[in-house]
């Protein structure tokens, strides 16, 4: 009798383990699905962290003609290229941190976005998106 009480915890243990290696090894596929949905039209297409302060937050991200989307399971954003005031490549985030690989830094209407990136991957992107500010007149539609 007492050993039931044993093996229970350790059965509830061994579930919840399963179902945690099971959503995490589903968490690509989501990611893939939203990058192949984008592929016919994406000049650029890769996955992403998104920076909001301290959280770093996995989306696939994707370059198109007209429009940036970032994008996962929970979160569905798009920013129009026509509207973004500044574009940069660093390696340092806003909050002062030093990112694990290269950070694009989208600015809107007074507003950053980040993105860490690897550096291959902002490599591709920064040749397809060229860093640019506000007052560099002609650069913002040269995507």
């Amino acid at each position: 009798m007492a050993a039931d009480y044993v093996f229970l915890p350790l059965g509830v243990a061994a579930v919840a383990v399963l179902v945690w290696w099971y959503r995490r090894s589903r968490v690509n596929d989501g990611f893939d699905v939203i990058l192949t949905r984008h592929r016919p039209t994406a000049k650029v297409s890769s996955r992403a962290e998104l920076v909001d302060g301290r959280n770093h937050i996995p989306v696939a991200l994707t370059l198109e003609q007209q429009h940036i989307y970032y994008e996962n399971s929970d979160l569905d954003a798009t920013l129009d290229i026509d509207q973004l005031d500044e574009v940069e490549y660093s390696t340092d985030l806003l909050t002062g941190g030093i990112a694990t690989g290269s950070v694009l830094r989208l600015r809107a209407h007074g507003r950053a976005i980040e993105f860490v990136l690897d550096m291959a991957t902002a490599r591709r992107w920064s040749k397809l998106l060229p860093p640019h500010r506000l007052d560099e007149i002609g650069t913002v539609h040269a995507v």
